[in-house]
């Protein structure tokens, strides 16, 4: 569009219109009279279809310039990546030739198959089918034979049967995780590629195919590369007959203003419309948590936004919509906020909420009514907090009631100090991080500091991204689990009372659990239902590293074991099997439960209520939009960055150049981990899980950071909602429609002696055919907080339940006879329950685009900033010709 007129940045408009108040000027000028921000500056209803986006073409410093000319493959100790890049631009062709015209799979093929091709069949000759229930197929093949037998033209009709049960392709990807060169001179190539198939059936919902293909290639004379090998080494099947997640973003939150003026843009949006000093960060790291503010029985939400926009809260109205209560309700802060937690501080009945902000913590006090008051010094720290607050989890650690929190901080290669500055290093074992906090309760309003008294300074120097609390060894004093990036976790054992004080010892090396790699998601689960708590921890799958890190080139003056931790941390999610004796059997690979690619929030649900736990991931890093030129730095950061980190910590290295090199990268006009689709993983309640991400319709490809699982309609089906700050919409909501007719029960724990919230409580159900346990936790995952009610699936079970609960007061408390398919309401210590039927299911809504939208919103009420943004001396002319000064209006 040569003569469309951009749309100027701020800091542009400044120098084109002569003088201009600045963001901060105007939220003086709307809290001064009560208006709401986006009222007075929000963006036009509907986002424009071109938005101008700044990315700043700086002066390259002299010591990068030699890292970025290695930006394109080949030029490096790692040819085979160039091999690799050409590679995939072949299997992009053939992505979408799938995708245009799947039934003619066959035509896919020309110029893509070498004329002395030979393949192995790409449909199973023996499947066997897993018992999924009614509505939901999912079936495996047996071990595939070794043998070519097929040539390029009865290939070609194979791939056509195999694209046959699809209406529609809508996902057709190709990932290689693998390249080796067989000879020098006219190299051949192995590779390993894993590939997915997804879309509409033809008989049914959707339907998806996955698995992996060794594909041998070479090159032709006229220097393009064709395969002349190409074997099926494993595959899945999976179809949906009916809906299985049914997106009702748009009947749930479509009908206030403000979600579709705030949340319907995402952060590029906003970074070129809001003012340098509150532009959003790019990353996206802000969650969803849910917990019912006004007592009505339904999870309300609330939503972290950056600085300059207001965090949401959204009251469940009980019909399937949301009503935006933020002015009301006092919570519109405009401080950068990560994290969000509903936990009952005070024990008085009613939902108060912990933002995690950008300049710490902060209190609000719900009055029983949804309005909410800010507690000022509510948090007493030993020292100022270092690094930015990532997320938090809660727990009653030391027993006396009260609900405790421990908070995760991380540094951003900004360091802490002069003796641990710079990236994290080494790479695969960090140890120059920021130090997260305990804060105790003390009943009274005030959280304070007691991270050394208690213990929890051991190995307290990572980066760490999540954490989450439960007492995996039934000594009934809950552990801390801490997933951190570039490294090990951590495992803090309770030990119980010592020298009369609660203490903990990280035990993550002796239990098994230091799972070396990128974490950024903690959560315990009982996978197998063997009554022991299980760990599964969200770290980073990903292809380019994957074939790097087992390339010739890369880190050969490192020991083996170095190198086999360097794989390790690009081989994906990892899930722990509790042995019952303090210690955790690595099953990820055995169970399949590795596959996650860049896993930020990674938890488990039931979705299908059959009263097994599955798991599901959110994924992406930083994908541009689509039109949107982008540099692609996967492969570049594993070979300049990642491959150059030395043994031990050592700065000014060229390992620190690369760091540097891929932020700016990324700051312009770089991509990483991009396009990378939310994963489902299904337990098959034999110790394994299947991917059914494409057929069940959660395979969203979006940037996504957290996900808090709820039943927002209570038909006794967990739902799920999920936040992508960096995509449109940033908030989603997905309502379980899956009818496999499983039962199930909603049990609802109010503490007497234990904290209110009965978080940390243990829940043991039994029926004639489950017997399933579950925890109360509050904070897990990444920036997510589920709901504290426990949703169990209980599959065909025709009996009513057994339940009994582990108070974390310690009592033990058993209640017979509760009936399937209600929600219970249990109090500590007393024998009469209430409960209900669950609803009737809602209808189906659709999804809110980024073309949606609405009229102004007019709301009046206020939003702040708690931590008040100085301004520079600044001076203008009235109306009148007076000259004002900013400084004298300070405080009005």
């Amino acid at each position: 569009m040569p003569n469309a007129r951009p749309r100027l940045s701020p800091r542009q408009s400044s120098s084109v219109c002569g003088i201009r108040l600045s963001a901060w000027a105007l939220l003086l000028v709307a809290a001064a009279i009560g208006g709401d921000v986006l009222a007075a500056g929000g963006p036009a209803a509907t986002p424009p279809p071109t938005i101008y986006r700044y990315r700043p073409k700086t002066r390259v410093p002299s010591p990068l310039e030699s890292v970025l000319k290695h930006l394109a493959p080949g030029a490096d100790a790692f040819p085979e990546e160039q091999y690799a890049a050409e590679l995939a631009d072949r299997l992009t062709e053939l992505s979408a030739r799938l995708r245009e015209h799947p039934e003619r799979a066959a035509d896919a093929l020309n110029g893509l198959l070498a004329p002395d091709f030979k393949g192995g069949h790409l449909l199973p000759r023996e499947e066997s089918a897993t018992d999924a229930g009614p509505g939901l197929e999912i079936v495996r093949a047996r071990p595939m034979p070794a043998d070519l037998p097929l040539d390029a033209r009865a290939f070609g009709t194979e791939l056509g049967a195999l694209l046959g049960g699809f209406a529609t392709v809508k996902t057709a990807e190709f990932l290689m995780t693998r390249i080796a060169a067989e000879g020098d001179s006219d190299p051949r190539l192995l590779t390993v590629v894993r590939f997915d198939l997804a879309g509409d059936a033809k008989a049914g919902w959707r339907a998806e195919r996955l698995g992996h293909w060794q594909m041998r290639w070479h090159r032709a004379a006229d220097g393009r590369w064709r395969v002349f090998e190409w074997l099926t080494l494993d595959h899945l099947r999976s179809r949906a007959s009916a809906p299985v997640f049914a997106e009702v973003t748009d009947r749930a939150f479509g009908g206030n203003p403000s979600f579709r003026r705030q949340l319907v843009p995402g952060l590029d949006y906003w970074a070129s419309h809001l003012d340098a000093v509150f532009m959003p960060r790019g990353m996206g790291h802000h969650g969803v948590s849910v917990g019912d503010v006004d007592g009505d029985g339904l999870d309300d939400v609330y939503v972290a936004q950056p600085e300059g926009l207001p965090n949401r809260l959204f009251r469940n109205n009980g019909d399937g919509t949301f009503t935006d209560l933020t002015g009301q309700a006092g919570l519109g802060l405009l401080d950068r906020t990560s994290q969000s937690l509903f936990i009952d501080v005070d024990n008085d009945g009613d939902e108060d909420l912990v933002l995690l902000a950008r300049t710490g913590p902060l209190l609000f006090l719900n009055d029983g009514r949804g309005r909410f008051t800010r507690q000022p010094d509510a948090f007493q720290f030993k020292q100022p907090l270092q690094g930015s607050l990532t997320s938090a989890a809660a727990a009653d650690y030391d027993r006396d009631g009260f609900v405790d929190l421990y908070l995760c901080a991380y540094g951003y290669f900004i360091g802490v100090s002069e003796d641990k500055a710079g990236p994290p290093s080494p790479y695969h074992d960090a140890q120059n991080g920021s130090p997260n906090v305990l804060l105790r309760n003390d009943g009274h309003g005030r959280f304070v500091e007691v991270t050394g008294e208690v213990g929890l300074d051991q190995n307290n120097d990572r980066f760490s991204f999540a954490a989450a609390w439960a007492d995996y060894d039934e000594d009934g004093w809950p552990d801390l689990l801490v997933a951190n990036d570039f490294g090990r976790k951590n495992l803090y054992h309770h030990d119980g009372l010592v020298n009369g004080r609660p203490h903990f010892t990280d035990v993550a090396s002796a239990a098994g659990v230091e799972d070396y790699g990128a974490g950024m998601s903690a959560t315990f689960l009982d996978f197998d239902n063997d009554g022991h708590l299980d760990i599964y921890t969200g770290n980073m799958w990903t292809a380019a590293g994957q074939r790097v890190t087992s390339e010739p080139g890369f880190m050969r003056d490192a020991p083996p074991a170095i190198r086999d931790l360097y794989r390790r941390h690009a081989r994906g999610n990892s899930l722990f099997r509790n042995q019952g004796n303090g210690t955790f059997a690595d099953v990820t690979i055995e169970a399949k439960a590795d596959f996650g690619r860049w896993a930020w929030a990674s938890d488990a649900l039931d979705f299908d209520n059959d009263g097994w736990q599955d798991l599901y991931v959110a994924n992406g890093m930083f994908t541009r939009d689509d039109g949107e030129a982008a540099v692609d730095v996967d492969s570049f950061f594993w070979r300049q960055v990642v491959a150059e980190s030395p043994l031990a910590r050592k700065p000014g290295t060229a390992y620190d150049d690369g760091w540097r090199a891929a932020n700016r990268l990324l700051v312009s006009d770089g991509a990483q981990a991009q396009h990378e689709r939310n994963v489902l993983l299904r337990n098959d309640g034999r110790g394994g899980f299947d991917d059914v991400s494409g057929t069940t319709g959660l395979d969203l490809d979006q940037d996504g950071r957290a996900f808090a699982v709820l039943d927002y309609d209570a038909d006794g089906r967990s739902d799920v909602i999920l936040m992508a700050p960096r995509s449109s919409p940033q908030l989603r909501l997905f309502r379980n429609a899956f009818g496999a007719g499983n039962a199930s029960i909603a049990l609802n724990l109010i503490g007497t002696k234990s904290n209110r919230d009965a978080i940390g409580a243990r829940v043991t159900v039994e029926t004639d055919r489950v017997h399933a346990t579950r925890i109360v936790m509050a904070g897990s995952g990444f920036l997510s907080q589920h709901s504290k009610q426990l949703l169990i699936g209980l599959g065909r079970s025709q009996q009513m339940a057994k339940v009994e609960i582990v108070w974390p007061s310690g009592l033990v408390q058993r209640v017979p006879g509760v009936p399937l398919n209600h929600r219970v309401w249990i109090r500590e210590g007393s024998e009469t329950i209430r409960n209900e039927p669950f609803r009737a299911a809602a209808s189906t809504g659709t999804t809110v685009s980024a073309s949606s939208g609405a009229g102004a919103d007019r709301s009046t009420g206020g939003t702040w900033l708690y931590e008040p943004v100085a301004g520079p001396p600044f001076t203008l002319r009235d109306l009148d010709g007076r000259e004002q000064a900013l400084a004298a209006y300070a405080g009005h």
